[in-house]
Formats: structure tokens, sequence, C-alpha cells
């Protein structure tokens, strides 16, 4: 029976990356899909070589969309003899060199949860920034939910969460969902790559996701990690997060700021005032944000097209990451003119605004203005960083 068979129920071994290297991981693969989607699947199965991945089929292509049905058969289909199982979804762009780029990612963290995309505009997406402007490499998950789109799991755990998501019924949760939920209790880390190793090719959602706007990768490096996966030994550290994490919220536009001290990352403050709390006074604020936009070529257009209250608060939460920076981690700071030369910081900002405003504003308008955006991020940073941090 093929591979690609939606009522395929088991999977042979498959071929993995590891002959020659004893001290990397032995990874099998497979790629989640729905039989409207199969020749985009077969295409990132291709991607995936020398892998030879499976193809998880939804076996009730007409039921309650859903992504559980296939995630069921994507994470049961661990090779034998795999240490690892990597399982992408049909919607994603791989670069040159990706597999050898998760194989060496892996043997640097062989016990996590190692996801290679995370969305633009998430909480996570403001961790990768700071990690992006201090040079790790890792970011832990802080979003309620695990991203699937292109996720690792040691061998153990990827059939534990097979086995755990075939006594899930078709409720509607999400297999991201269901993944954050099934890791968390297992006391599994669940990492995120820095940079982003995949990008999300961005289709329409076959499960409803059409009113979160366009999700792309919070820092894609634009060659991808070459074909030795050399841009991406991750040989940096882990983050940590930090006990306050400005981002500017995709859902409501407003410059929020996260009390992570508990763990929920429930907690939300306006992010004005907790910069009020700093010290910081408004009215210059207000200021240096009019200034910084007066100093951008083409500043005033975009401030036409976008308005002052989603500039401003792009603004409040620049300045706010960059006194986070100096609080945290001020030798990055002390650098931080130099760090945003490299190209790992420049993506990781051209992000920032368009991810958090794509359900507000035109995409193609956001991607038109992304080095106006960016240039407004990152005069805040300086602004905030510069400053003398809070006690």
């Amino acid at each position: 029976m093929a591979a690609d068979d939606p009522s395929t129920a088991d999977f042979p071994a498959r071929q993995r990356i590891a002959a020659g290297h004893e001290d990397l991981p032995v990874l099998s693969a497979a790629v989640m899909t729905h039989p409207d989607r199969l020749s985009q699947a077969r295409a990132v199965a291709a991607g995936l070589a020398p892998l030879d991945a499976a193809l998880a089929v939804d076996p009730e292509p007409d039921g309650p969309p859903s992504t559980v049905r296939s995630a069921r058969l994507a994470y049961a289909a661990v090779a034998p003899d795999a240490t690892h199982h990597l399982v992408v979804q049909d919607d994603v762009l791989l670069p040159d060199g990706f597999a050898a780029a998760a194989r060496q990612s892996l043997a640097r963290q062989p016990r996590a949860a190692v996801s290679y995309f995370v969305e633009w505009g998430s909480r996570t997406a403001a961790l990768v920034r700071f990690a992006a402007l201090t040079g790790a490499s890792w970011v832990p998950m802080v979003n309620p939910y695990v991203p699937t789109q292109a996720l690792a799991l040691p061998a153990d755990v990827a059939r534990e969460f097979a086995a755990f998501l075939a006594t899930q019924p078709d409720t509607g949760v999400a297999d991201d969902e269901l993944a954050l939920d099934f890791l968390g209790r297992a006391g599994v880390p669940c990492l995120v790559t820095v940079p982003n190793l995949v990008e999300h090719d961005d289709r329409s959602s076959l499960i409803g996701n059409h009113a979160h706007g366009v999700r792309l990768s919070a820092c894609l490096l634009p060659d991808g990690p070459g074909p030795a996966g050399d841009a991406a030994q991750l040989t940096g550290g882990v983050l940590d997060v930090p006990a306050l994490l400005p981002f500017l919220a995709w859902t409501d536009g407003t410059a929020t700021t996260i009390d992570t001290t508990d763990g929920s990352y429930s907690t939300r403050l306006p992010t004005g005032r907790v910069l009020a709390g700093w010290g910081w006074d408004g009215t210059e604020l207000t200021d240096a944000y009019r200034a910084a936009l007066a100093d951008i070529p083409a500043g005033g257009a975009l401030r036409a097209e976008i308005g002052d209250r989603h500039l401003r608060a792009l603004w409040e939460t620049a300045v706010a990451t960059g006194v986070v920076l100096s609080t945290n981690w001020p030798e990055s700071a002390e650098r931080l003119t130099e760090r945003l030369e490299t190209p790992l910081a420049r993506r990781a900002l051209r992000s920032m605004g368009p991810g958090a405003l794509r359900t507000f504003h035109d995409f193609d308008l956001l991607t038109g203005r992304t080095e106006e955006f960016a240039a407004l991020a990152t005069a805040g940073l300086l602004h905030g960083a510069g400053q003398k941090p809070p006690t």
C-alpha cells in the first residue's frame, strides 16, 4: 500500500540521516497533510531529502476540520531505530540544508521538543528578538500552544504523543494546543530555534485560522542554513525569560507587557503604564516618537497610512524592549549598535511591526513599509536601551 494512501495505518522504516555520524541523532520524518494538498505535501517531503518522509494523510477528509487526525499518523510514523522524529505540515517552505540543520540542532537539545518556526506576532516572537540581540540560539515557548509547523521530538516522546492523540476526540482542539498540554505534563521543554529554519507558506487555512492574518516567521535568514547547515549550528544558549516581556499584541494592536513570573504568561499590563512606573514621562515619549518618525525617510507616509495609534504602540513596545534589554543583558545593550548590524537582528526587527499589525492593515501595505517599520522599532529600541535602567 502506498505511503500516501489515506488509509495507511502503519509506516515502514524510513531512511534517516545518520550514516558515519554516530554522535548525531538518527532522524525520521513525516508530513501532515489532507487529500486536497497531496501535491504540496509531496513537494515538502522532497525538500526533506535525504530523509524519506512518510505522508500522514487525514483519514477522514470529509470530517470536521481538524489537524489531529493526520497528526496521530504523523507522530506514530517513527522509524524503529530513530532517536528523534520530525513532523512538518504541508504548508511550510524548507530551505536547502534543512534536514542537516535539524539534525545538528537535535544534537544540541536532545531531550527537548524543538520547533523550527514561530509566527512573527506571537509572544514567543518577542523572545526571539531578544535572542537575536543577545546571541542566544534558543528561546522557551511562551505561547498558549506549541508551533507544529515543523516540530521535532525525541522518538519515545513522539510515540507517546501519538498514543495520547489517539485518545483525543475530534472536539476542535488543535494539535498545537494538545502538544502544549501533553509536553507540559510530560516535563519536556519546548524550545524554538533562533533563527527559525522554516517559513510558513500561509495558504488558506483548512481549520478556520483565516482571522489570524498572515503568519510568517519571526526571524528567518533569507538564505537558510545552507547545504551543510552552517548558519544554524545554534551554538548559543537558551534565553532566560525576563520577568517583564513587552510585545505588540496582534489581537488588539496594543503595546502590552506580560508579567512572566508566575509561569502562566497570562498577566498583561499596558506597556505605557509599565514605562510610567519606570519613571518615563509620557510627553517625552511622545516627543521622541515624533522625532523618530521625522528622521525616517517616508516616515510621514507611514504615519498617514498606518496612523499614530498603532505606530505609537510599536514605539512604546520597542522602547520597553530596549529597557528590558539593558536591565537583563547590559553587555548586549552596550553593544547594541553593533548587534543591530547583524542579519539576524535586522530580520528580527523587520518582522516586528508587520507581524503584530497584520489583522489591522493590508498585508501588501505592511510588507511594502517593512523598512520604515524596522527603522521606527530600531529607534525605539536604542532610545530605551540608552536610558538608565529602572531600579
